[in-house]
């Protein structure tokens, strides 16, 4: 089988991590920008959530080419 060249990223996701007020474990989510309850995977206890700014994570993603941007130039 051949090598394959190397691929670049074609989108890009923001992750945000909110602890859980009952167990401190982190539970990471992708840009939640709606309020919403999430239930954490190490305890199961349920927590509402405080969303994120839709225009600043957008900002972020139009500024980083969908991530396309933060591709190393060397390659």
């Amino acid at each position: 089988m051949p090598v394959a060249d190397p691929v670049k990223p074609e989108g890009l996701a923001m992750l945000f991590v909110y602890v859980c007020p009952y167990c401190q474990n982190e539970v990471v989510l992708v840009a939640p920008t709606r309020p919403m309850n999430v239930t954490c995977g190490a305890c199961r206890n349920a927590f509402p959530i405080v969303p994120v700014d839709e225009r600043t994570v957008q900002y972020v993603m139009t500024i980083l080419g969908d991530g396309k941007a933060a591709v190393d130039p060397s390659y």
